[in-house]
């Protein structure tokens, strides 16, 4: 049989242990937002640290019929801690039972290891008290935490039961003859510093994950507004540049069309019905040509009211086609919505073999502009030139829905 000063130092070490591990938890909820639980976590740790150091102080003043009772009450909280704060750290979960349940039978654990203390230490209810009242309370704990942990990403909360029902082991010794309460107490405090240690660093990793994933998910939403233009949900001029330019390298040379247009009057309809009133045709718009375009098909928000998109395998037809779809689905969108007239007017040309994006929108635009030159509410094909050659060659022309009043 140990000392008791051999005894207390053991304790003493799983006091410092556990406090450390609670420090730990403490200092890094500090430093950054804490989640929900954590609190709780901390708490669980402290109060660990405290009932190892009280049931350590009462053996060593020689006091342990009234520390040791108290302090086995202070370990039996943290496994119930532990497992309200995972509730409310993943309350998106669907848990077994609730809070209240938890509450409830940490209370009647406690009471039962405090009316074994209040037996005579030689009857039965004074020797599996104690030990009933923790195994209920971890097993309890540690069933619920692996029966929730349904995904791969909680096996955190798996090894935490585990580590919790491990720790629940140590009060089976009582049941072993000569074991009396002090060397009972080590037992239940060595294997609380050693589960603290292990549920720190388990809910600093639970913690650390979540930053992780909250991480890469703030950086997705910067690459989407980087990318794709709020207003609209295309891809804005930038990103359509790297869209358009690996998508005409993968295909077979000269097999796209480029296609640029705006919205006529434009101005006179912000003049009119503001700028909300604008923001609601470009809308409109963009919807309508998400709506006409192939999945292959790459559209943009090029600046303003302008638009510029790539037809993937397609020729100049291709894209008068579309423009006349587009248009009338715009002009019947918009009357259903309230909307005043909208007409749109085409620039369009075949992409040349070895010919750069930057030459293709180039010749596009002199199209759009000549559209505009005859009137609008038209789309222009454009042939050879740009790209500081000869002008280019305008080889169709057509009225494209109503013309705008």
């Amino acid at each position: 049989m140990m000392g008791p000063s051999t005894l207390t130092d053991g304790l003493w070490i799983a006091a410092g242990t556990t406090a450390v591990a609670a420090l730990a938890l403490t200092v890094a909820g500090r430093r950054h937002p804490a989640p929900r639980g954590w609190p709780l976590w901390q708490a669980a740790l402290w109060l660990g640290s405290a009932g190892i150091a009280l049931g350590a102080a009462g053996i060593d003043f020689g006091a342990q019929a009234v520390a040791l009772p108290l302090a086995q009450v202070l370990l039996l909280q943290w496994p119930i801690l532990a497992l309200v704060g995972l509730r409310r750290f993943h309350a998106r979960i669907d848990w077994p039972g609730s809070e209240r349940h938890d509450w409830l039978l940490l209370l009647a654990s406690a009471a039962l290891v405090a009316l074994s203390a209040a037996w005579p230490a030689d009857s039965a209810v004074a020797a599996i008290g104690a030990p009933a009242g923790a195994l209920l309370v971890h097993f309890y704990a540690a069933s619920l935490l692996v029966c929730a942990a349904a995904r791969p990403d909680d096996r955190p909360m798996q090894l935490l039961g585990a580590v919790i029902a491990l720790a629940a082991c140590a009060p089976m010794i009582a049941t072993l003859p000569g074991i009396d309460a002090r060397s009972l107490f080590q037992a239940s405090a060595l294997a609380t510093a050693l589960a603290a240690v292990a549920m720190a660093f388990i809910v600093l990793t639970l913690a650390f994950d979540r930053s992780q994933r909250h991480l890469r998910a703030s950086r997705r939403r910067l690459r989407a507004l980087a990318s794709i233009d709020a207003l609209t949900q295309v891809p804005n001029r930038r990103h359509f540049a790297d869209l358009a330019t690996k998508a005409m390298a993968h295909d077979t040379p000269g097999s796209a069309v480029l296609v640029m247009f705006d919205i006529d009057h434009f101005k006179q309809i912000n003049d009119r019905y503001g700028h909300a009133g604008g923001d609601r045709a470009l809308r409109l718009v963009a919807r309508c040509l998400r709506e006409v375009l192939r999945v292959n098909d790459v559209p943009s928000r090029h600046g303003g009211d302008e638009f510029a998109l790539l037809l993937r395998h397609a020729g100049v037809r291709d894209g008068m086609r579309v423009a006349t779809r587009l248009v009338q689905r715009v002009q019947t969108a918009a009357a259903e919505a309230a909307l005043p007239h909208l007409s749109l007017s085409f620039g369009i040309v075949q992409v040349q073999p070895a010919e750069a994006l930057g030459q293709a929108l180039e010749r596009a635009d002199l199209a759009l502009y000549e559209a505009k030159r005859q009137g609008r509410s038209r789309a222009v094909a454009a042939g050879g030139g740009g790209g500081g050659g000869p002008q280019p060659v305008f080889i169709d022309s057509r009225r494209l829905g109503l013309r705008a009043a």
